[in-house]
C-alpha cells in the first residue's frame, strides 16, 4: 500500500514516498472482473447449426517393438534363442507376431524397427555379424539401444 504519515520532524506535514500507488489499479482490475463475468454468458451462440457427422477411423496402435538380445550365450529375439543362420527368418516371424495389423504386407513388414541391445563385454564383431543377417534378410531400419546409467 503507498500510504505513508510522517513521524513528525518534517516542516510540510507529509513526506513523499516512492512506492506505488496500486489501489486504483486493483480498483480496475475488479471492475473488469465483474464485466468479464457478465459478459462471458451473453457471448454463447443460440443459433442451431447441423453439423456433419465425423466419419473418421480411429488410428491403429503402434506395433510392439521387436527386441534382439546378444549375449555371450546367444542371440535371442525376443525370449526365444535363436541360431545366427535363422535369424532373419525368426525375425521376420517375430515381427508378423508383433504386428497383427500388418501381418499380410511384406514392404510393412521389412519397414519395421529392430531394437538390438548387446553386453557391454561383446566384442562389437559379433553386434555387426546381427546387423548383417538383418540386412541380408532385408530389415534396414535397426537401431541400437544402450543403457541409460546416469541414475
Amino acid at each position: 500500500m503507498a500510504g505513508k504519515i510522517s513521524s513528525g520532524g518534517s516542516k510540510r506535514g507529509l513526506e513523499v514516498t516512492a512506492d506505488p500507488n496500486v489501489i486504483p489499479f486493483i480498483d480496475i482490475m475488479l471492475v473488469l472482473l465483474i464485466i468479464f463475468m457478465i459478459a462471458a454468458p451473453i457471448s454463447s451462440v443460440d443459433i442451431e447449426v447441423s453439423m456433419p457427422d465425423a466419419r473418421i477411423t480411429p488410428s491403429q496402435r503402434p506395433p510392439r517393438p521387436t527386441w534382439i538380445s546378444v549375449t555371450n550365450d546367444g542371440v535371442y529375439v525376443m525370449n526365444d534363442a535363436v541360431d545366427l543362420n535363422v535369424l532373419g527368418e525368426r525375425t521376420y516371424e517375430a515381427v508378423r507376431t508383433n504386428s497383427p495389423q500388418i501381418a499380410n504386407d511384406e514392404f510393412e513388414i521389412m519397414d519395421q524397427r529392430i531394437y538390438i541391445r548387446a553386453d557391454a563385454e561383446l566384442p562389437y564383431r559379433d553386434v555387426v555379424r546381427v546387423m548383417n543377417r538383418l540386412q541380408d534378410k532385408g530389415f534396414t531400419k535397426i537401431g541400437l539401444v544402450a543403457e541409460d546409467r546416469r541414475r
